[in-house]
């Protein structure tokens, strides 16, 4: 089984992204623990079977994290932080660990620009890095 983290701006379907819904769903039933590691509040007001989807949420933005975010801050909580202990602390031992997101500044096939540095964040944490485009286009 494999561990799949998901940004949500810019990379799902619910916000700006190529990634959809049904993507996850399907990861699901092929066994995998699909999660969030991106804007919840957007997902979880799009996404009404949210709880049918997704396993985990990890940076959490609501809140504190929303207070930042008015202001054009990211969240107090590095991403890394947040992939590394739920990889060693959370959910030891699964096959493999991936986050599917975006490179900052990128934009997506939606000609959206992108606003997180996802890519930095996995290679910090030790996880596979796939960019939004390419899982969108079957890489997995």
């Amino acid at each position: 089984m494999k561990i799949y983290a998901f940004d949500v701006d810019e990379t799902l379907e619910v916000s700006n992204g190529p990634v959809t819904i049904q993507m996850l769903k399907d990861l699901r039933k092929e066994g995998h623990i699909v999660g969030l590691c991106g804007a919840l509040c957007r997902f979880l007001q799009k996404v009404p079977d949210w709880h049918n989807i997704i396993s985990f949420t990890l940076n959490f933005d609501f809140g504190f994290n929303n207070w930042y975010a008015a202001y054009g801050l990211h969240s107090p909580i590095p991403k890394a932080i947040w992939l590394h202990c739920f990889q060693h602390a959370t959910f030891p031992g699964a096959e493999e660990y991936i986050l599917v997101g975006n490179q900052f500044g990128r934009v997506n096939s939606l000609g959206f620009t992108c606003g997180s540095s996802d890519d930095i964040a996995a290679a910090q944490a030790g996880w596979r890095f796939i960019l939004e485009d390419d899982f969108a286009t079957g890489a997995c």
